[in-house]
């Protein structure tokens, strides 16, 4: 994080001034001096941005010149690599004072989580220093007497008073406890134990009264207890009798399953896997047996498509060799095309030389090489011809200025003669009016009447809206403060029981939906049922059972023909019912559940119905008793509806607040107006009196009614006659310094020429002497040498250009010899004739290696084909053999499933598994009864609660526990009663009286037992946490000791100018000691150290501390405050170029108000960037 730029909008003195800091720079550091003059503003500054950060603090003491509630400070912060315009308000605690630049609440986790955490005293503590911080660390390396842990703390944390806290902790703890301590707090505790005993043991006293007391009691307990071990054994009769008659039921149903299944047992049991594996069997004996023919036709194809393949094997076994001639034959031809362009190029070049040679006066010069100068002699010459414009330049220059400052200086002595005498009022009254004008300006009268005159209109218009807000009030602001409205407990009791309601209305009216629903499938699903089985139902059978009988009846009555095909026709319909019913034995299961369904969601769909009704009653007599409580009838209220009323009433409560706030605030408002028109008129009174007696024309004719603008133009007036007296002094001050600066700036142009004199000479004569013993002329012109040396540079690329050349001609035509002798003994090897021509250089290799290349891929293309072919013939055989076994694993598969039903084929394998799966289901239903059972009766297993439910009659079960629970009822009232006894003797047995000494001493000795054990653990507590810090600091300084430590060593050796080599650690006992290591090798303790020099030694473990916390931490803008005031001018260098160091890794803002400190810093780190207050 870093402070791009401080807004002191209204802070302090400062209104509307901005700290701009800039951009961080790219490269270097940020480091920043902020000077000003005593009470400029330097730590109004530093301490506004604390405010900006963390708040402006309740009780600020920047409020001298701004109402608190006009304090503004703003900033652009830079966070993650994004800028944030952020602005500070005063405001209550508790409300939020950041805001966007438009006034738009922000966050302030936006700056919390840049700073890692820290509050406003840790980040003061850690990251702000002042002349008072630095001398509570020397003092505090004074009372940590060295300690290094301490120290490296202390400063990381910037804790000064640690050591002195460890110490008071001490203390107190021993003055806990010590051992073989007599005058501690536990000891004396002790003691008064001690006497308490022994006065105790003093006492003996005996009632019979109180022993027949007791005896009552325990009669009264034992009859308590024996009437409620009777109603526990009650109880638990009760429970086993209701548990017989729940269980009942669930017997029944167990037993018809039980026999349902029974009709499975000769069907064997298949793996249950075999379910899932079945389709995947059947489906893969088809996809095999097609395959496998395709296969076997794909193979012979290819068979004989490799007997008919044979490649040429002469050509490829020499393939490699006619690629790389092909490959070269790319640079023959080029070679071949570029060759005359190369002699061509070595020709010009020969031309070119000879040209050069010409220019430098030697032509035809037969080895051009040696007239080549050494690099460092031409590098020596060049140099000279560079600095030949500059000396010439510089003597120019010196002469002309010196002309320019003679001049200057003879117009300022012309000039300093009119220079008047100063003239002006009497100093004093002048004195006076600057006091007075001072005090003006750190007056907030004037901004405080403009700011509430601005307010005024829109208070009062706030609070004329707020008052008629209120929906259906009629009154004044007091008639509403008195208005009775219901408290915010009720308005919640009636929301959260309107919330429940609801929720049980919603729970209710989806149990209610869901009801209708199931009622609904389960209905269409019977009725799609019935359609689709015909007669299945048990009623429909019973009715054609009963007409087959019917017929039956009246065959054996009549014995004819017609009652005979009468039977038969009702015995064919009795038998194709009861097929139907035997060969749809699932669907006649499903036709029963789905009636049960029906009927079970009508019940539901009943009763969720009647809940709903009694819920709708409810939520309307809440209504009525909201409606009721309101003070009058709302305008946002709406009809019947809970929700509105209550919205109603917190909406009238939140605008009668708000009305009430705006006219209290209109109050105050007319309040600090008034008071601030008073302090304006004795403002203007100070003022006008201070003016008269420096200019008493512009002091007349003040009107108080007219108290502001009248206090504005004096204000005005008293300015311009002080900066007119200034500006007279400053005249005067300026001519004097403007006429030495001429007289000393005559004299340094005269040494200036005369130094432009000799460096011309010098010059020439190191010329003259660097041309001695060369081919070239020294009594040359200048710019005849650079063209000499302009040549020979030529000269030299021209040469290392026709070498070059040279070589690559001769390379080319070698290249292009070898390959035509390659290519010869290749279609020799092949038995093809040789072409005499190419081999003699004479004629073209292109066409004889194109066609050696074109047979090598027919050849390679045909063997290609072959290599694929057996390829693909491998592949189809692996592919074979891999069905062929995938087949032999299907057909096991097939064939043990078939063997283990006895089957012939798969269909017949498919029918028992699918009857082995109804039976599964079946026997789920059983285990799902069995363990509904089993828990009803709490038995281990089904078959236990079976035996239990053995010779049970449920009637008389039933009747058993009717009975069970009115005695339970009775046997309650009874244990009341025993419970009443008891307490009445337990009452009678406390209420004794008697002398209580006995009792008072026993108070308070456990009283001193309490202050004995809370006395210890605060022992405890302070040793504990003594030994937890000492051995903090421990891990601190072993974990700091490498990083930290060399950093502070490292700083206090620069800031002490060498005087200190460095910093170590002596060990002592459980603890080490800080040491300073001086120049001449000794050693000296940190507390044997002057006070300036243990200021510097903290200063170095500070720095240090915030390089430590900025390497694992995003770094935070670091602030110090004129910190140097005892440092003399070596060492605060060597500090401002430490704070440089720590620049580069954050923000660095150094405020001050000396002004030698800048000059200082632009010295140690030139980006240093200086702001003036």
């Amino acid at each position: 994080m870093r402070l791009s730029r401080l807004d002191l909008t209204r802070y302090g003195k400062f209104t509307g001034r901005c700290i701009d800091f800039g951009a961080r720079p790219a490269e270097g550091a940020d480091l920043h001096v902020v000077y000003g003059l005593n009470e400029a503003g330097k730590s109004t500054a530093l301490n506004a941005t604390l405010d900006l950060l963390f708040g402006i603090e309740h009780a600020s003491k920047y409020n001298f010149l701004h109402a608190y509630p006009t304090m503004e400070v703003g900033a652009a912060i830079e966070l993650g690599g994004a800028l944030h315009e952020l602005v500070r308000l005063k405001r209550k605690p508790g409300t939020a004072s950041l805001f966007t630049r438009d006034l738009a609440p922000a966050n302030e986790a936006l700056i919390a989580g840049a700073l890692s955490g820290l509050g406003r005293e840790a980040y003061r503590t850690m990251f702000c220093l002042d002349d008072e911080t630095l001398e509570e660390g020397g003092n505090a390396i004074l009372q940590s007497r060295g300690d290094l842990g301490e120290l490296l703390f202390s400063a990381s944390a910037g804790l000064a008073h640690i050591g002195a806290a460890l110490a008071r902790s001490a203390e107190e703890a021993d003055g806990l406890y010590r051992k073989r301590g007599r005058t501690t707090e536990i000891a004396l505790l002790k003691g008064r134990l001690v006497e308490l005993k022994a006065r105790r043991e003093a006492i003996d006293m005996a009632a019979s009264r109180h022993s027949a007391l007791v005896q009552e009691a325990s009669r009264a307990r034992a009859a308590y207890d024996a009437a409620m071990a009777e109603r526990g054994r009650l109880a638990a009769d009760l429970d086993r009798a209701r548990r017989l008659v729940r269980a009942a039921p669930l017997a029944e149903r167990w037993r018809a399953e039980r026999a349902r299944l029974a009709a499975f047992d000769s069907l064997p049991r298949p793996p249950e896997a075999w379910a899932r594996e079945f389709p995947a069997v059947l489906e893969a004996q088809t996809r095999l047996t097609t395959r496998l023919e395709a296969s076997e036709a794909r193979r012979a194809e290819l068979e004989a498509q490799i007997a008919g393949l044979s490649p040429d094997a002469a050509v490829l076994a020499l393939g490699t060799e006619i690629r790389a001639l092909r490959e070269a034959m790319g640079s023959y031809i080029k070679t071949e095309a570029d060759l005359p362009r190369r002699h061509a190029a070595a020709a010009e070049l020969e031309d070119r030389l000879a040209s050069i040679l010409a220019g430098l006066g030697q032509p035809g010069h037969g080895e051009p090489e040696t007239l080549l100068l050494p690099a460092e002699i031409a590098g020596t010459l060049r140099g000279f011809l560079e600095q030949r414009s500059g000396v010439e330049t510089r003597a120019q220059s010196a002469e002309r200025e010196l002309t320019l400052a003679g001049e200057a200086l003879a117009a300022l002595r012309r000039e300093a003669p009119q220079a008047g005498e100063e003239t002006g009022p009497d100093e004093a009254a002048l004195q006076a009016l600057d006091a007075t004008l001072q005090r003006l300006r750190r007056s907030s009268a004037a901004a405080r009447w403009r700011l509430e005159s601005e307010a005024l209109p829109k208070a009062e218009r706030r609070a004329r809206e707020a008052l008629r807000a209120v929906d259906g009030f009629e009154g004044t602001a007091a008639d509403l403060a008195a208005l009775a409205l219901p408290d915010a407990r009720r308005l919640d009791d009636w929301r959260r029981r309107l919330t429940e309601l609801e929720r049980q209305r919603a729970a209710h009216a989806g149990k209610a939906a869901e009801a209708r629903s199931r009622h609904a499938e389960a209905a269409a699903r019977l009725a799609a049922l019935r359609r689709s089985a015909g007669a299945l139902s048990d009623e429909e059978a019973a009715q054609v059972r009963a007409a087959r009988n019917a017929a039956w009846h009246r065959h054996r009555a009549r014995l004819d023909g017609e009652s005979a095909e009468a039977f038969a026709e009702a015995l064919a319909a009795d038998d194709r019912i009861a097929e139907t019913r035997l060969a749809r034995l699932r669907d006649l299961e499903e036709l029963r559940q789905l009636s049960i369904s029906v009927e079970g969601a009508e019940a539901a769909l009943g009763a969720e119905t009647g809940r709903l009704s009694e819920i709708e009653a409810e939520r309307r007599a809440l209504e009525a008793e909201i409606a009721a409580r309101a003070p009058f009838a709302p305008a946002a209220a709406g009809e019947g509806r809970g929700e509105d009323l209550l919205e109603a009433l917190a909406h009238l409560a939140e605008r009668r607040a708000r009305a009430l706030e705006y006219g209290a605030a209109l109050e105050e408002t007319r309040e600090r107006m008034a008071q601030a028109e008073t302090e304006i008129g004795r403002d203007l009174e100070d003022l006008s009196a201070a003016l008269a007696r420096c200019a008493p024309s512009a002091a007349s004719g003040m009107a108080q009614a007219q108290a502001l603008p009248a206090l504005e133009r004096l204000t005005e007036e008293a300015e311009a006659v002080l900066a007119h007296r200034r500006s007279e002094r400053d005249a005067a001050k300026t001519s004097a310094r403007r006429l030495a600066e001429a007289e000393a700036a005559l004299a340094r142009r005269r040494r200036e020429r005369h130094e432009a004199e000799s460096a011309l000479a010098r010059w020439q004569e190191a010329f003259a002497a660097a041309l001695a013993g060369r081919w070239i002329d020294a009594a040359l012109p200048v710019g005849a040498v650079r063209e000499i040396l302009d040549r020979l540079g030529d000269l030299a690329a021209v040469l290392g250009q026709r070498d070059e050349m040279r070589h690559r001609i001769e390379t080319m035509e070698g290249d292009q010899r070898r390959l035509r002798a390659a290519l010869g003994d290749l279609r020799h090897r092949l038995g093809e004739g040789a072409d005499t021509r190419a081999e003699a250089g004479e004629g073209s290799p292109v066409g004889p290696l194109a066609d050696l290349a074109a047979r090598l891929e027919r050849a390679e293309a045909e063997a290609a084909r072959l290599a694929e072919r057996r390829a693909e013939l491998e592949r189809e055989n692996a592919a074979e053999r891999s069905l062929r076994e995938e087949a032999r694993a299907v057909e096991a598969a097939g064939g043990r499933m078939r063997a283990f039903f006895g089957a012939g084929t798969l269909a017949e394998v498919g029918a028992a598994l699918e009857r082995a799966q109804e039976r599964a289901r079946l026997e789920a239903r059983l285990a799902e009864t069995g363990e509904a059972l089993a828990a009803a009766l709490q038995a281990p297993e089904p078959e236990a609660a079976m035996a239990m439910l053995e010779g049970v009659d449920v009637e008389e079960t039933t009747r058993a526990a009717q009975e069970l629970a009115a005695r339970h009822e009775d046997l309650d009232g009874a244990t009341r009663e025993r419970f009443a006894e008891m307490t009445r003797a337990g009452d009678a047995l406390a209420s004794i009286g008697g002398d209580d000494a006995v009792a008072r001493l026993q108070v308070e000795r456990q009283t001193v037992l309490l202050q004995i054990e809370e006395a210890a653990m605060r022992h405890l507590r302070l040793r504990a946490g003594t030994l937890l810090a000492e051995e903090a600091l421990r891990r601190y300084r072993d974990r700091h000791r490498s990083t930290m430590m060399g950093r502070a060593s490292e700083a206090f050796a620069s800031m002490t100018r060498g005087a200190y080599g460095g910093l170590s650690a002596r060990p002592e006992k459980d603890r080490e000691t800080l040491i300073g290591l001086a120049a001449d090798g000794t050693a000296k303790l940190a507390t044997d150290m002057s006070k300036g020099t243990r200021f510097q030694l903290y200063l170095a473990l500070r720095l240090a501390g915030y390089e430590e916390f900025a390497a694992t931490r995003p770094p935070v803008p670091f602030l110090a405050d004129d910190i140097m005031e005892t440092f003399d001018e070596p060492r605060s260098q060597e500090v401002l170029r430490l704070l440089a160091q720590m620049a580069r890794t954050g923000q660095v803002v150094y405020f001050t108000h000396h002004r030698h400190l800048c000059d200082m810093a632009r010295e140690v780190e030139p980006g240093v960037r200086i702001h003036e207050l």
